[in-house]
């Protein structure tokens, strides 16, 4: 009921919202030369975005975002992400509609959504 209701606080609801599909189907693109330090967990996350629902609307300007969503995870599981970069990682999960109020408040939906 939670979820219900914060899809329902985007600026877009209902019919008009534009459905996506659950999966990306574009390949998953090659991850920065300078990200080869990543640990295994980073790469299945990279994976994970550009597979996900979001990725239909991506191209391949959004990979330094989707690498820095990346390694800003990684600073906080290390417990070392500082205040600005807390910031900056909401702002990133939002721009990169990689949240269900960023997703609705764009104007898209998933199958099985609320309506």
């Amino acid at each position: 009921m939670a979820n219900e209701q914060n899809l329902r606080r985007g600026r877009w609801s209902g019919p008009r919202a534009i459905e996506l599909p659950t999966e990306c189907a574009a390949p998953v693109p090659d991850i920065p030369p300078n990200r080869a330090h990543w640990e295994d967990w980073q790469r299945e996350r990279w994976a994970s975005i550009w597979s996900g629902p979001a990725a239909n609307l991506y191209d391949d300007s959004q990979t330094g975002a989707v690498a820095l969503v990346i390694d800003l995870e990684a600073a906080q599981s290390k417990g070392t992400l500082q205040a600005a970069q807390i910031t900056e990682y909401r702002r990133l999960l939002a721009d990169l509609l990689l949240t269900p109020q960023a997703l609705s408040g764009a104007g898209f939906r998933l199958p099985g959504w609320p309506s």
